[in-house]
Order: structure tokens, then sequence, then C-alpha cells
């Protein structure tokens, strides 16, 4: 078992340090080289660094060294690089390369806030100038204060609702000016304004200076929070970008503060207040602390958490190449999609030109004033009925009053006397038409005889030269004149040849 921390308190300068060559194995103080100081040639760099090693690996008889301290900062890849911290502030980097990580089967994984015993020896990395524990065995030994801290105010935080996802404001999608809280001199405003250059140079982004680290960063980020979401619909800010880069548990740990988380969740419910009260819409936070396996309280409160500055940079900032690309995609099925409209738009037109209602108009009117017709014929008869009816109810009531007029008697037999009249005068008619019948019967006989209706069923009249006609070949001799008479005109004609009828045979 290791000694305790207190009785390992060595600084280098108590530290004797053993000079190869010297036959008795005597200890010399650092500053010495063959001789007294004051006549000692300086050392290399590489001399000095041979020297510590050799020092460094003499330590405790030259056993393997055994810490204990909470992680306070880990890159776990082929090989894991952390840190051990204790609650002084003291820190040790620690290397536990993948080769040793091999025969160490129980190795535990370290883990941001956990407690660990690592083993191993202590080295003075040359190319970095620094120590570092060189790291055989690691072991876990429990939580430690900073991760008991988080998980706690984690607990409280998530039982007031703070981690709500339904509270959480939505990203802009097209963002004209963004703000961003951290430090004017860290990496991350370098990040991000880089980042959001290369993909949208229009955007604007604007920087409220705070310090992102120390004892004091805590109210300066929370008031920063709170003063940013009140005047960022003023400035047309669309969103805000809370962040700085990476750092050990302790550099983050400002972010990790119950003050920061109570700026975040009360100035979004503020601005939520003040929208629905008719005022601007509220602006977004977002989270960009530290590395990928970062995570602080300020991430789990933030509208949105992206795991680096220059992720937060690509949530919130869209890639002009990938629209220009989109809407150029678009643009072609638009325009694809136009011209196969117009196509066969002009198809129809095409095909609607040629249709015999289009070629003929008029075509489509005749129904309609065929019913139009119709409908005024029956407008007209039922005026005429109306009006003949109207007449009726008139003549009844005159027939009613002058049958009680002395002169009905007389209007009676005058009545009689117009009956006959017209009886008669039916009679005449009937008698003049059957006659008419009869005579246009004779006529229509007589003309059936008319040589002139013989002609027009395709017969002809044949004269000769003294007019008259010919009923037979024998009546003409060859060389005279003859006139043909047709339904419609005649036509002259010589006789060339006589043929007379064959006779009969018996």
């Amino acid at each position: 078992m290791a000694s305790k921390p207190s009785d390992k308190k060595r600084s280098l300068n108590d530290a004797m340090l053993f000079v190869p060559g010297n036959d008795e194995g005597a200890m010399e103080p650092p500053g010495t080289k063959n001789g007294d100081s004051d006549s000692a040639e300086p050392y290399s760099v590489r001399e000095l660094v041979d020297l510590l090693n050799r020092t460094l690996s003499n330590i405790d008889g030259g056993r393997k060294v055994r810490v204990i301290g909470e992680v306070g900062s880990a890159r776990l890849g082929h090989h894991w690089y952390f840190s051990l911290k204790d609650d002084t502030k003291a820190k040790i980097e620690c290397s536990f390369f993948a080769q040793r990580r091999g025969f160490d089967t129980p190795a535990a994984t370290p883990v941001v806030g956990s407690l660990m015993v690592a083993t191993g020896t202590l080295e003075f990395w040359d190319q970095g100038g620094r120590l570092s524990l060189i790291v055989h065995e690691l072991r876990e030994e429990g939580e430690g204060d900073f991760h008991r801290r988080f998980e706690r105010l984690k607990s409280e935080l998530e039982a007031a609702g703070y981690f709500d996802p339904s509270a959480r404001l939505p990203l802009p999608s097209f963002p004209r000016r963004v703000l961003m809280i951290t430090s004017r001199e860290g990496a991350a405003r370098r990040d991000i304004e880089e980042t959001a250059r290369q993909r949208w140079p229009g955007l604007e982004i604007l920087l409220h200076h705070v310090a992102v680290q120390g004892s004091g960063a805590t109210p300066r980020i929370a008031a920063a929070i709170r003063k940013a979401r009140l005047v960022a619909p003023a400035l047309g800010v669309d969103a805000i970008v809370l962040t700085r880069g990476g750092g050990s548990l302790e550099d983050l740990w400002c972010f990790n503060e119950r003050a920061v988380a109570d700026a975040i969740q009360e100035s979004r419910r503020e601005a939520i207040d003040r929208h629905a009260a008719g005022g601007p819409p509220p602006v977004p936070l977002v989270s960009a602390i530290g590395h990928e396996t970062d995570l602080t309280i300020a991430d789990l409160v933030a509208d949105h958490r992206t795991s680096t500055p220059t992720q937060a940079a690509m949530a919130l900032v869209p890639d002009a190449d990938e629209h220009r690309g989109i809407l150029q995609s678009r643009g072609g099925r638009i325009r694809m999609l136009v011209e196969r409209r117009c196509g066969e738009a002009a198809a129809r037109l095409e095909f609607a030109s040629r249709h015999e209602l289009l070629r003929r108009p008029d075509r489509l009117l005749v129904p309609h004033q065929q019913r139009l017709d119709g409908l005024a014929n029956r407008l007209q008869v039922a005026i005429e009925t109306g009006t003949n009816a109207r007449r009726a109810g008139v003549a009844r009531q005159s027939t009613a009053l002058e049958r009680v007029a002395p002169k009905s008697r007389f209007a009676v037999a005058a009545t009689t006397l117009h009956a006959a009249s017209d009886r008669l005068t039916l009679a005449m008619k009937g008698r003049l038409a059957a006659l008419d019948a009869s005579l246009e019967n004779a006529s229509k006989r007589l003309g059936s005889t008319n040589p002139d209706q013989v002609l027009s069923r395709g017969y002809s009249l044949t004269l000769d030269p003294q007019g008259r006609p010919v009923r037979s070949a024998s009546e003409l001799a060859e060389g005279d004149a003859i006139t043909t008479r047709l339904a419609s005109g005649d036509f002259d004609a010589t006789v060339s040849r006589i043929r007379p009828a064959e006779e009969p045979t018996s």
C-alpha cells in the first residue's frame, strides 16, 4: 500500500539525484555536475531529462506509485489519456497505453467525475516537457465529489422540469444573425466564425464577451444569458450560442452551477410569456461546451445541445452549397414538369382544334336556340290560352247578362241564323273543296299524258326537219337534219345511217 498523500509531498528540490559513474553511489544535488556548483558545466536538456527520469524511477525505492484521485478529463482512443485531481486542485496527467492495458484485463474505464486508483511509474516526457504517470493498473474506487455534485443537481433540475423536451424552443431554419456568449480570445469563437463563414457567408455573428472559466465566471455567464434572451429580438438575433472549447472538469464546472441552469430556464420562460402577451418570438439557446465526451448541466437545460462549437455552427447555419444544389435540383424538376404540362396542354389543344364543335361552333348554339324557340312557343301558347280562357269567361258573363236583357230572344234568333249561315258556308266550302280535289286529280291525269312529263323520266323526242315527231326510222333519209328534245334543252344532229326495225319472227 502507498503511503498517505501527506507523506509523499516531496518537491524535486528536496530529492537527491543519482549521478551515474560514482563508484560509491554518492548523491549530489541537482545543480552539480562533476564538482562544485560554482564551477560545474551546465546540463544539456537531454541530460537533465534523463537525470529527472532516473530520479523519478527511484521514488519509493523504485516501487510503482499508487495514486488516488478524481478523473478531471479523459480522452479515450487507442491510448487513454486522463488526469487525476483532488479537492486541493492538485492534478497529474496520466497515460494508459494500449499495450499495457492489454495486460490489465480488469482495468476500469476512466469516466469524468469517477474516483480512480492508478498504479504506475512517473516519467518526465521530454517532447512535451511535462510529468506524466505511466499507468500499469487502473481501478475504480467510487464517485468523486464533482461527480456527486453533478448528479445531485441533475436530479433536482430534472424533477423541477428543467429538462422537459416540450419546453425547448425550435431552431430557426435560416438565421440571419447569431449571438455568441463566450470569450473573445477562445478557440470556440474562431471555430464558429470560420465554420459559419464557409457554410453561409451572409450570416452575421455578434459576440457577448464573458469569462468562461474561473471562480467568477458563473454569475457573469448567468447574467449574460439573461441579458442575451432579453435583447436578442431587438437586435434581430435568431439564435444564441453559449460556447467554449474543451478543458478539464474544473475548467467546465462553471457550466454545471445552478445559477447558469436557472438563467437558461427562467429566461426561456420569460421570453415565452412575453411572446404570449404579444411580444416578439422567443430566441432559442444552443449549448456547445467542450468536446464530444463533455456533458454539462447547461447542455441538458439548453434548447439544443451540440458536442462541439463546430457542431453548433453546423446545426444553426445552413450549407449554402447544399441548398444551392437542392434549389438547382428542384428547379430542374419544376422545369421538367412545366415542359411536360406544356406539352400535354399543346397536345390537348391540337386535338381540340380538330374537333367538329370548334371548327363549327354554330353547332353549339343550335340546341340552345332550339330550346329557346321551344320555350318561346310554349310562352306564346300559354299567353294565347290564358287570353282565350279570359275571353271565354267574359263571353259567358256577357251571355248571362244578355239572357236577362229584353233583346235576348232576338239574340237567340240571330244566333240560330248565324249558325245556319255558318253551316251553309261550311257546306259550300266543303263542296268547293271536293270540286277542287276532283279538278286537281283530272289535271294530274292530263299531265301524265303530257310529252314533257315523259321527257322528265329520261325519254327524248326526235323531230324531223319540218318539226314533226319521228315515230319510225323509215320516215327519215340519210343526211336529214333532225332535232332531239330532252327534258332540259335540245340539240341538232344529222342522220348518217338508217337501221330499219327487224321484222318479228313468226
